[in-house]
């Protein structure tokens, strides 16, 4: 094994004991030191927090979430966002082609090393993601796996800075014009990570296909940024565990600190030596790695109005939000999920 692997491994192994060690200790959060504006605590509140488990129907969807291939038809329309015009309808069963082939479904399961958050009596409440395709060639494919176009996953994002490339590119001018036009606000669909992220883990199922698994995240800035799993070339579950490299913008000088990330949604890349067979691929409790922790100060209890006040009390907004969510039940969306008017929804389930 080579110097650089040893590397590696020794930082999975170490960022999945920081995880399953966060998860142990979250159950007794610190009490902190007392101050007359709350209990303040060190620099460094480490938890690891389930922000999915497919357990749940979002919004009448029951496959859990969408799955689509670079051999789509309408892959680009697909792909674009909310507010770039007309999208293309997503269909959960796509006919086998002459390139490609999927399905994604959700089904009983659990990986035995997790307790079911319903108790014993979980039996099929427990659910995994499944997703099965299979491309006719070999080649440079790409699968997304993402979470499905509903109000549920939908995230108003206020976007004040606009990086060089995206002036010079031709395809978003329009785009940017339009955000610029409504005050720079847009609607990205995905998971608003609370805190400030340190790592992502997510537990895998595979049966030995020879395919990279990526994340997709975007910062507070718009910059969207691919971070590694690894491969999934292995047989049975295994937590496969991504570090957010500290480049990534997560926070700013002035308070609130935090500027979140949004999970945009998996990738899985093969090349012309991964076999053509099937693949079956399982997915389940998808996780952060993350520092909650918050400035206590004098004076942080002053807000100049509603939004000023929300701004402040989003981190335990979203992890309320999460907690519920985790046990099926309705969820408010006031703090970063503004719910839209019945026009407004999006078109394709």
């Amino acid at each position: 094994m080579t110097k650089m692997r040893k590397i590696s491994l020794g930082f999975s192994i170490s960022l999945i004991s920081l995880i399953l060690l966060a998860g142990a200790v979250s159950a007794n959060k610190k009490k902190g030191i007392a101050t007359p504006q709350g209990n303040d605590l060190s620099r460094n509140e480490i938890r690891a927090i389930t922000i999915e488990s497919w357990d749940c129907v979002r919004d009448g969807v029951d496959y859990g979430w969408e799955v689509i291939t670079d051999k789509d038809s309408d892959y680009h329309k697909l792909s674009q966002y909310p507010s770039q015009g007309d999208r293309a309808k997503y269909q959960k069963d796509l006919p086998a082609s002459s390139q490609a082939f999927r399905r994604v479904k959700t089904v009983p399961g659990k990986p035995q090393n997790l307790k079911s958050r319903f108790g014993d009596k979980g039996g099929d409440k427990d659910k995994l993601l499944a997703v099965k395709f299979q491309f006719t060639y070999p080649g440079y494919h790409e699968v997304t796996i993402r979470p499905p176009r509903v109000n549920f996953y939908k995230i108003e994002r206020v976007r004040g800075y606009y990086s060089e490339n995206d002036l010079e590119r031709e395809d978003y001018k329009k785009q940017i014009e339009e955000r610029r036009a409504k005050n720079a606000k847009y609607d990205i669909y995905g998971i608003e990570l609370p805190g400030i992220v340190k790592g992502l883990s997510v537990w895998v199922l595979g049966r030995g296909n020879n395919y990279e698994l990526e994340g997709w995240v975007e910062d507070w800035k718009g910059e969207t940024h691919v971070v590694r799993f690894g491969s999934v070339n292995f047989v049975g579950w295994r937590p496969m565990v991504a570090k957010i490299p500290s480049y990534i913008p997560q926070d700013t000088d002035s308070f609130p600190q935090v500027k979140t990330l949004v999970f945009k949604q998996f990738k899985l890349r093969s090349n012309p030596k991964t076999s053509g067979e099937m693949v079956y691929l399982y997915m389940d409790e998808f996780k952060v790695l993350t520092d909650i922790f918050d400035v206590h100060f004098d004076g942080a209890e002053v807000n100049f109005d509603d939004d000023d006040k929300k701004s402040k009390l989003k981190t335990d907004k979203m992890l309320e939000r999460l907690e519920k969510s985790l046990k099926c039940e309705a969820v408010q969306d006031e703090a970063s999920n503004p719910a839209p008017d019945s026009k407004d929804q999006p078109k394709n389930p």
